[in-house]
């Protein structure tokens, strides 16, 4: 079964389920970061997005609190996705050093 009820598709395989999300316009907008910090409690880790500009004091724009079993899907998605915008020709992703932290 389902998460709606019903038999899953011929062949065993399910279907990937489609999430329709909601973004209002503040949101949608987005915020400018170009620097994060990371950290972490017991249960959960906190990503801090900042804009560090110019002539101006660094700011938190952004705080996300995450489960840890979210923030490792997170890390795996990142992976995957940067592995895919490098292996495009005519995008360029920078690689961080090995022994220096990028955050």
């Amino acid at each position: 079964m389902t998460d709606d009820g019903s038999a899953p598709p011929e062949g065993g395989g399910q279907k990937p389920r489609r999430v329709e999300l909601n973004l209002d316009a503040d949101t949608a907008r987005g915020r400018y970061a170009n620097a994060t910090v990371v950290s972490h409690g017991r249960h959960e880790v906190v990503l801090d997005f900042i804009a560090a500009l110019p002539h101006h004091r660094p700011q938190v724009v952004s705080r996300l609190v995450l489960p840890r079993e979210q923030a490792e899907a997170l890390a795996q998605t990142l992976r995957r996705t940067l592995d895919a915008a490098r292996a495009q020709p005519g995008t360029a992703v920078p690689s961080a050093r090995s022994d220096e932290d990028p955050n």
